[in-house]
């Protein structure tokens, strides 16, 4: 147990560095500017004590209320902004001081006078950052997380949880108190201090709103790509204790099971139903309830993101295998792009890629919402009670998939291994359309909702795109206004793939390395297989016909 608790203390740590901490950074910098000197430290107890009382406690709170989680994450962001508010605008300070100042019989308030030290407002706007902090989930921390999940909660969970928030809370201390002792330092900065604090106000309500519309989980996500992943709880000792974390919670849900310790699958809760499902493929309108008795596995996916098409042969196969023994595989296609709402665009699909197990087009994200989702491809493996057993994001883990699906059914597990792959950097994936775009020439300036003639200056940096012609650029496609519009791209990676939509008598013309090697047609909006070459950096050109859109970049490493 000790040993856990160390590494929980150094997992907390850690998670300064990664992408998880960007969202609540201007939060916390903020603090070191704001008036009260022991505002940083009223912030970080708060946190400290708000994210282990809500990481613990959150599920029972709404079981036992009826209260929605999304309520009470909007109240803190609220908070937040408000507080940013009260940064920004000295009338709003002093009118919120007069307000609180019945309450604050001490003289201090939210936004703290000069005589106040901050601790109680920082405490306040602690507590509702750490409801808001969604930390990268490492194995300490998903173990903690499935235990409260199921409401099922010891003291080794409990210190587990503090140990982990304190890890984070020394790091977030030292960023906010270093950010003030920075300002008091510098006379350009202390003379400024106001103006400074005006800035940080908008950086609050900056992050406040990223919050609310989870653009932070779209930054985290881009951001993550550059940032290598620091694991460092895997440790042989850490996983056995861990192990024995997850076999004393099983035995305690199910007291009668002499044999639980050899049954490796959490128990995660009941999964949720399926809800705004506006279009069923291959099947009528099914829900979990109905396939009570069936063991389930949920597939969000789409149908033009390679990660998903390549996971695809192996669903097919599970299907064939293990439906006629028990097993039913939902594809929810929660779509990517505009065009992938569109009933006949997935049917289509489906056809094409040979798909004969039913779909569930999630066109408004309520399923997606409903599993919290963030990720194409992820699996949720359901038992025959409707209570989620498994859950694997992205590729891989197909033999782990397998034998769990099969010691469901009762059948014997596989003994074969994982076949290992040697993964080689590649070129991230990279949209073309305004809303996502991120790795265009840094002499190209995106004029959205106008045809323009671009022309970037050769050569192309690595990972960047050029474009050269007339081109119309909107949130999430661009599109060729002429037949002498290009494409380019300078990738690292085996294959190259493009979504893309329109059609054209005239085929897009493929150009690697300065050499034509393929002519292809364009007939509808799917994922192109672009050019296989031997693995390394090389420059694509794209001619691309008047009226065809490009959407993505995906690219492979076999």
């Amino acid at each position: 147990m000790f040993l856990l608790l160390g590494f929980a203390f150094l997992a907390g740590i850690f998670t300064v560095m990664s992408p998880c901490i960007l969202p609540i950074l201007p939060v916390v910098l903020s603090a070191g500017i704001s008036k009260g000197k022991f505002r940083p430290i009223g912030i970080i107890i708060g946190l400290i004590l708000s994210f282990t009382f809500f990481t613990l406690s959150l599920t029972a709170i709404v079981h036992a209320t009826g209260l929605s989680a999304n309520a009470l994450r909007y109240a803190a962001i609220a908070l937040i902004a408000l507080f940013g508010l009260v940064m920004i605008f000295p009338r709003l300070s002093e009118w919120f001081a007069k307000l609180t100042s019945p309450i604050a019989n001490t003289g201090q308030n939210l936004q703290q006078t000069d005589h106040g030290n901050g601790f109680r407002s920082g405490l306040i706007f602690g507590i509702a950052l750490g409801l808001l902090w969604t930390p990268c989930a490492g194995p300490i921390l998903a173990a903690i997380i499935t235990l409260a999940a199921t409401q099922t909660w010891t003291l080794s969970t409990i210190l587990l949880t503090l140990s982990y928030s304190i890890g984070a809370g020394i790091p977030l201390f030292l960023i906010a108190y270093g950010g003030g002792k920075i300002i008091q330092s510098s006379k350009f900065l202390s003379e400024h201090a106001e103006g400074i604090r005006q800035i940080f106000g908008c950086l609050m309500l900056l992050a406040a709103l990223s919050i609310a519309l989870h653009w932070d989980m779209a930054l985290q996500q881009q951001i993550a790509r550059f940032i290598p992943t620091i694991l460092i709880e895997d440790n042989p000792r850490v996983k056995d204790e861990l192990a024995k974390l997850r076999t004393n919670r099983i035995k305690a849900e199910n007291p009668l099971l002499s044999t639980v310790s050899e049954d490796k699958l959490a128990h995660f809760g009941a999964a949720p139903e399926f809800i705004g499902i506006v279009n069923w493929i291959n099947s009528p309108p099914l829900s979990l309830a109905q396939l009570h008795g069936k063991v389930v596995l949920i597939d969000f996916w789409t149908y033009s993101c390679i990660n998903c098409l390549r996971t695809l042969p192996y669903l097919e196969k599970w299907y064939a295998d293990y439906k006629d023994k028990g097993l039913v595989i939902i594809g929810v296609h929660t779509p990517e792009f505009e065009f992938e709402k569109d009933p006949k665009n997935v049917a289509e699909a489906a056809s094409r890629l040979g798909i004969n197990y039913p779909i569930a087009q999630d066109n408004d994200y309520k399923t997606w919402q409903a599993y919290e989702n963030n990720y194409w491809p992820a699996h949720y493996l359901i038992d025959q009670n409707g209570i989620l057993r498994m859950v694997h994001f992205g590729e891989g883990a197909y033999v782990e998939t397998e034998n769990a699906i099969r010691h469901l059914i009762g059948l014997p597990e596989l003994n074969i291994a994982e076949p290992i792959r040697n993964f080689r950097p590649i070129s991230p994936e990279t949209y073309l359309g305004t809303l996502r775009a991120s790795s265009y020439a840094s002499d190209i300036q995106l004029q959205p909702n106008q045809t323009i003639l671009y022309e970037y200056q050769s050569p192309l940096g690595a990972d960047k795109v050029g474009l050269k012609g007339k081109w119309k650029v909107e949130e999430e496609r661009i599109t060729s206004q002429s037949n002498e519009s290009y494409l380019d791209y300078n990738f690292l990676a085996k294959k190259v793939y493009l979504v893309l939509s329109g059609s054209s008598s005239t085929p897009m013309q493929v150009y690697l390395d300065g050499k034509h090697i393929a002519d292809i047609k364009v007939d509808g909006a799917r994922k192109y297989d672009i050019a296989a070459t031997p693995y390394g950096r090389h420059e694509l050109s794209l001619r691309i016909p008047q009226g065809v859109s490009a959407y993505a970049f995906t690219f492979g490493d076999e």
